[in-house]
This record gives C-alpha cells, sequence and structure tokens, in this order.
C-alpha cells in the first residue's frame, strides 16, 4: 500500500481505514494500525509493563556496567517531584513567567503558533532544569527550538543547518551533565525541578542515563506543549461564544483559589481545555516496536513488529464519540450522550504506564493561558478566515498571526 506523502491526506486515509477495519488493520507490510481504544490501552500497557533502562551504546564499548533502572522508578520519582510542585505558589511563578513573556511582545504583530511555543517552552524550562545561568538558559533554548523547528518545519534544512542543530544538541547536553555533576558534588544548589532527583541516583544511573533521562523531559517540552497552546488560541479566537462563558467564569474567580486548584475553581475553562486536546492533542501518531505478541482478533502483532498509536485517530472516531468533528466542551459534562464511551476513549497524554508525567502541569498551564486571555490580555487574530490547522507532528495552525494587547 502506498502511503500518502501530505499527513493531512495520510490521517484522511486512516480514519477512512479504521472507521471500515474497526480500528485495527494493516498500514503496510511493517505497521500495523492499533486505533481500537482497548486494544491500544492493552498493547501500550503491556509492552511498556517492567521496561528496564539498560547500559547505553558508550557503556558497552568501555566495558563497563551499571544496574538496571526500573524505567518505573524513574517515573516514580518525577511523579513524587511533581506532586511537591503542584502549589499555588509554583503555579504562581509558572503564570508569572508566561506573563512576563507575553508581556515583552505586547502590541506587536507576531505568528501566534510561535508565540505559544515560545511561551509554553521558557516557562517550563525551570521546572524541567532549573538554576541555569543565562548563558546554560539561552543554549538549552536554542537547542529545544532546533527540535521543534524539525518537527514543524516541512523542509529538512541544509546540510550547514543540520550540522549546527547537532553541534547545538552537544552544547546542551554539555549544559546538562555539568549541572548534574555540579549538583551531586555540591558546587551548585539544589533546585525543585525534574532533574534534581535523578542527582541521587546518580551512583545507579551512570552519568549518560542520568542524561537521558533529563533531556527526555527537556524534549517533552520542545514541542507538544507549545502546539496545544496554538490550538488553544486557534480554538480560542474561533469560539466567540466560549470566550464568553469563559470570560465570565474566569473574571469572578479569586486569582488565588485559581492557582490553587483551577479546574475546580474553573470547571467551564477545564471542559475548554480539555475539549482542545481532543480535537488536536500531539502528537497525531506514536511508532512502537512491539516487544510481545498480541492477538488482537483481527489481526496479530508479533515480537518485534512495529505498530501505531494515535489520540487524535481514537478522539475523531464515530464509534466512541457522537459529533467527533463539533468542538463542544460541553460533551465532558457527566452523562453528557455526546461524551467518551470510557475512559479508554480520552487520551490526549498516552495510556499508562507511559503516559505522560506532566498532564497535570500541562492542563494548569492551558488554563492559565486561557485566564490571561480573559483578565490580562485582548486576542486580534489578522484573516481569521485564513487560519487553517496543518497536521504534521501534531496539529499546527497556520497562516496564524495577530496581536495581544492589554485589557
Amino acid at each position: 500500500m502506498t502511503t500518502p506523502q501530505h499527513p493531512d491526506d495520510f490521517l484522511h486515509m486512516m480514519r477512512m481505514r479504521s472507521a471500515s477495519e474497526q480500528g485495527i488493520f494493516w498500514v503496510d507490510d511493517e505497521r500495523l494500525a492499533v486505533f481500537e481504544p482497548e486494544a491500544a490501552r492493552r498493547v501500550s500497557a503491556t509492552n511498556w509493563h517492567g521496561f528496564t533502562m539498560h547500559d547505553r551504546l558508550i557503556d558497552v564499548v568501555r566495558r563497563r556496567t551499571s544496574p538496571e533502572m526500573p524505567w518505573s522508578r524513574i517515573r516514580a520519582a518525577w511523579l513524587t517531584q511533581l506532586h511537591a510542585l503542584a502549589t499555588a505558589e509554583h503555579h504562581g511563578h509558572l503564570i508569572e513567567r508566561m506573563e512576563r513573556i507575553i508581556d515583552a511582545r505586547l502590541g506587536e504583530d507576531v505568528d501566534l503558533t510561535m508565540l505559544a511555543q515560545d511561551v509554553a517552552v521558557r516557562s517550563l524550562l525551570p521546572l524541567a532544569l532549573g538554576g541555569l545561568t543565562a548563558a546554560e538558559s539561552n543554549l538549552v533554548r536554542r537547542d529545544l527550538e532546533g527540535k521543534l523547528l524539525r518537527l514543524v518545519s516541512p523542509e529538512p534544512g541544509s546540510a550547514w543547518q543540520q550540522l549546527r542543530f547537532v553541534g547545538v544538541q552537544v552544547r546542551s547536553g554539555l549544559v546538562v551533565r555539568r549541572v548534574l555533576r555540579q549538583r551531586a558534588n555540591g558546587r551548585r544548589g539544589r533546585e525543585p525541578d525534574l532533574t534534581d532527583p535523578f542527582v541521587d541516583l546518580l551512583p545507579e544511573l551512570g552519568m549518560d542515563r542520568a542524561l537521558d533521562v533529563v533531556t527526555a523531559v527537556l524534549t517533552a517540552i520542545a514541542g507538544p506543549p507549545g502546539t496545544a497552546a496554538a490550538s488553544l488560541l486557534y480554538e480560542f479566537s474561533r469560539q466567540p461564544e466560549w470566550r464568553t462563558r469563559l470570560t465570565d467564569e474566569l473574571s469572578g474567580v479569586d486569582p488565588a483559589a485559581f492557582r490553587a486548584a483551577p479546574t475546580s475553581e474553573a470547571p467551564v475553562t477545564h471542559r475548554f481545555v480539555k475539549e482542545v486536546l481532543r480535537l488536536w492533542s500531539p502528537p497525531l501518531l506514536l511508532v512502537r516496536r512491539s516487544t510481545y505478541a498480541f492477538d488482537l482478533g483481527r489481526a496479530r502483532l508479533g515480537a518485534g513488529e512495529w505498530y501505531l498509536l494515535s489520540p487524535h485517530m481514537i478522539h475523531r472516531d464515530e464509534r466512541v464519540w457522537k459529533q467527533p468533528d463539533v468542538f463542544d466542551p460541553d460533551r465532558f459534562l457527566p452523562g453528557a450522550p455526546h461524551g467518551p464511551a470510557d475512559r479508554t476513549c480520552y487520551v490526549p497524554f498516552g495510556w499508562a504506564p507511559k503516559k505522560c508525567i506532566g498532564a497535570n502541569i500541562a492542563t494548569v498551564q492551558l488554563m492559565a493561558l486561557c485566564h490571561q486571555l480573559c483578565t490580562r490580555y485582548h486576542l486580534t487574530v489578522d484573516r481569521p478566515q485564513e487560519v487553517t490547522m496543518a497536521l504534521r507532528f501534531a496539529p499546527v495552525p497556520e497562516n496564524f498571526h495577530g496581536r495581544l494587547t492589554p485589557r
């Protein structure tokens, strides 16, 4: 089977196949699409159960071994740290960083997609890797921006650009190594971030695997949070009724209470964010290699074979969502007839046990952006009828230009 080159065509074809073949079918000779919710949950859970970090290639070359590290232990360390960061104080710091970044661009005509990326990445960076000098922070941001451009750009770039990208990656990795080493020997202070738990685990992890773990967090903030924020701006500009509902709710919410518990203080806004993530959750497709064999009824997935997962496809499946292409946050009201068939049908952050650890902080950030749009800034979009949503590694608004001004 020939795979269409354009992502929009590819996703359209996949939706047609998913509807006709009940969500499980071979895309080509090498990749099985697993778009049936329960099958996707089972395959993902089984393949990641007991996953272990082994020695890296450099360890093998140097003939050294490190203790095996269960991935569940890495996740537990992250989640413990995130729980400590889930306070009004830390939420307040995140919101203040977002506001400083936006305030610096007030009144400018900007690419709103790239502004959303900038706000997301720069405000989240201290949560991933804090305490950096200005030069270190700039270098890490350049690395993350390079990774983002490789994801959203339809062109691969020149050989020189790719060489520069590799150089920035290497230098950014050296920053992470230096931070870990200096925190461990006391030459740099400890920080309440997602890097810090692995300072104490360095003797077991080794520097190379610790670098992999921190890089995984940095890579996670380099694309999906910003594309989700851009999608939120996109829907906020297109949904006047919901703009009014959000403004009515958020203008009456106490800011301190909102920072402490945004989802309970602003349930309408929470539903709006959930619907944005249902329609436009990044990434569109996840490619995985199966560790085990699965009999999925309509197809058999062998050990070592590739399979595709897609929250986007499950969120648009008419068998589990009524009117899936309609933007309606009220589908998340309890008992709504057009809501998810069950919990396995709403997976904007993936599937356990590899579900995105940042799901809660991502929700806080998106709700905070709504709060800012309704109480602090006024969003104006140029030629909104020309804004389109391109399907690349994630949904990305194109021709999305405008400005934010003070209210």
